[in-house]
């Protein structure tokens, strides 16, 4: 069963900011006027810690604002691993405020990123399958 739906352009948009932030953490926020994720805000990350990532409360309010104005919703957070598999650190399970969204970890350790897709669940995150919409707007699956 398919839990989370991201677009495409979505999905290379966390890849290419985890990218240009390396080797610092980046980090953002996820929308959607339904279920599926189609929006990303790039936020600054303000920790000086380059293991982890802070959203700026300015941010935050700000992208809570713009939600309530265009009747969208707050749908995930996604930061960066730019060394380390895209598993949730203790740190990343200490530090998690929002269990009713999505968790989007996008690992640079290899080649290739990897994202992993993860929900709140008993006091831990979970790993989740993940649908891409591409940007034509059918489906496929089968993304790690």
């Amino acid at each position: 069963m398919i839990a989370v739906s991201i677009h495409t352009r979505v999905l290379e948009q966390m890849i290419q900011h985890a990218g240009r932030t390396y080797p610092r953490e980046c980090c953002g926020l996820l929308s959607g006027l339904g279920d599926a994720i189609d929006g990303a805000r790039q936020t600054s990350n303000q920790s000086r810690n380059s293991k982890q990532f802070s959203v700026p409360p300015e941010q935050l309010f700000a992208f809570f604002k713009e939600l309530r104005q265009k009747g969208r919703r707050h749908l995930g957070i996604y930061h960066s691993h730019p060394r380390s598999e895209s598993l949730p650190s203790a740190l990343d399970e200490s530090e998690f405020h929002y269990p009713e969204v999505s968790y989007w970890i996008v690992s640079l350790k290899e080649d290739e990123p990897e994202v992993g897709c993860f929900r709140w669940h008993r006091g831990g995150f979970e790993k989740i399958a993940f649908e891409v919409i591409p940007n034509s707007g059918r489906t496929r699956q089968g993304v790690k």
